[in-house]
């Protein structure tokens, strides 16, 4: 049966999205608390984020996902065993799945993989400018709601890969 432990909304604290060029987004927590930061890409599919999330290629980074609901199907079997991408940028997370499949909601596998996670983002205008000024490293952060310190950090390499 397909569980979310997610549901109160007390559970949902404001969350920030910064782009090392000064955009900001601002949005509510949807996954693990904390920060993450990488280099922001976005992925189209439909079906794909437990595929997206768990690639190889997308370690460390922060991956936007186009489709306006992400979190339908929840989480199943095929899902990766861990979750390679730091952080999941969505417009709208679905926290109660209706797959006969699902296993966890996506949501509550993000906190469980330690995947900061944003959501209430304008995800067009986020992609539109992605397509402009590719390759861009990102913040997302439940913990600095303080856009400048934010990304004081992230200019000065300060978390995720620039740290390694």
């Amino acid at each position: 049966m397909c569980m979310n432990l997610l549901l109160d909304d007390r559970t949902h604290p404001d969350a920030l999205l910064v782009l090392e060029d000064g955009t900001v987004f601002q949005g509510r927590s949807c996954g693990a608390r904390g920060e993450a930061f990488g280099t922001i890409s976005f992925d189209t599919d439909i079906f794909g984020y437990q595929r997206a999330l768990g690639t190889p290629g997308n370690a460390g980074s922060i991956i936007a996902f186009t489709y306006p609901q992400v979190g339908n199907f929840g989480i199943n079997a095929d899902a990766p065993a861990r979750a390679t991408a730091a952080g999941m940028v969505v417009h709208d997370m679905i926290y109660t799945p209706s797959s006969w499949q699902c296993e966890k909601s996506l949501p509550d596998y993000l906190a469980e993989q330690g995947v900061v996670g944003i959501e209430d983002v304008d995800v067009r205008a986020l992609v539109a400018h992605l397509r402009e000024h590719p390759g861009l490293r990102a913040a997302i952060s439940t913990e600095t709601l303080d856009s400048e310190a934010l990304l004081a950090r992230l200019q000065a390499g300060k978390g995720g890969e620039a740290d390694a």
